[in-house]
């Protein structure tokens, strides 16, 4: 079966090679790396061009079009049987897609298939692996699912069945896990405990929160989406009602001390990822948003200990 891996680059020129090298020392050879370029202005093209193997196909646009989109049009190039992504500042093992494909040819039920993941830092060292402990399947619409969703391997046809990735998540994050939701509902999940994702904490990624609000209440989205889903069967963007939608969110923004504790969230975030400048700013946010309370003294007093004394 061929694997098309589909990789979004803009900007990514500190870890874009590493990224592709993990893909050509794969030990299954059927696949073909899709990477759509957004307009980079770095010199991210010129380090895919320079890599000499005809399975690896650049696709450049002519404006920047935002990550969602970009990946749909990426999506849209794909020839494999099995489509799945690795982003562009990610590394995953060399058998990853040996193992997920073996999922797939043994069992010929399953439809999409998700495992284990590990956290790097800039330097590629693993912070964290998450351990789910036994292959499994998930037959649960879930809102915390234990897999990173990039690293997701699905049959090419739930795309047809489902369509791309919705552009209502441009800008922020959420798209591959809604659309994993919607999947679920249908089709069980099967789960590999292998970590055979690797996930890279880049300050300049989309995960990077702190230059666009929205993406503070992502998960509250997801959460209303997947209660939606688990009750009705349907939610506000699978049924096109995007005023709805929006006034959803901006109900979010409104309420101070949510988004006071979702800027203190993030905080302590960026303070686990010695993200030292963007903590700071996050917590006098938060502070400004609402009334402080004993979680964001609490934050407050963890960032001075984990930044100027160096206590974990």
């Amino acid at each position: 079966m061929k694997v098309s891996v589909i990789m979004c680059s803009y900007n990514t020129e500190a870890f874009i090679q590493e990224a592709i090298e993990c893909i050509i020392q794969q030990s299954y050879t059927d696949w073909e790396l899709i990477i759509s370029d957004d307009k980079s202005s770095d010199n991210t093209v010129s380090i895919i061009k320079s890599f000499n193997d005809s399975r690896i196909k650049l696709y450049e646009h002519s404006e920047n079009v935002g990550y969602v989109a970009n990946k749909n049009r990426a999506f849209s190039y794909a020839n494999g049987n099995l489509l799945t992504q690795l982003d562009a500042d990610d590394i995953c093992p060399p058998d990853r897609l040996e193992k997920q494909v073996a999922v797939f040819e043994k069992h010929t039920d399953i439809k999409i298939c998700g495992t284990n993941y590990s956290i790097i830092n800039t330097e590629g060292k693993t912070i964290q692996t998450w351990t789910y402990d036994s292959d499994d399947t998930i037959n649960e619409l879930m809102l915390n699912y234990p897999f990173w969703f990039p690293g997701l391997m699905f049959r090419k046809e739930l795309t047809d069945e489902f369509g791309m990735f919705s552009i209502y998540f441009n800008g922020i994050y959420g798209d591959d896990h809604y659309w994993a939701m919607r999947v679920n509902k249908k089709y069980t999940i099967y789960f590999l405990k292998d970590a055979l994702y690797g996930y890279r904490i880049n300050p300049n990624s989309l995960t990077n929160v702190f230059n666009n609000p929205r993406k503070l209440i992502a998960q509250d989205i997801i959460a209303e989406l997947h209660r939606q889903l688990t009750t009705n069967g349907s939610d506000y963007i699978s049924g096109g009602d995007t005023e709805k939608m929006m006034a959803f969110e901006q109900s979010l923004f409104n309420d101070k001390k949510l988004m006071a504790e979702r800027y203190r969230m993030w905080a302590a975030k960026a303070i686990d990822k010695k993200q030292w400048g963007q903590a700071a700013d996050l917590l006098k946010q938060s502070l400004r948003t609402g009334k402080a309370d004993s979680a964001a003294y609490r934050t407050l007093f963890y960032y001075f200990k984990k930044r100027y004394l160096g206590i974990n």
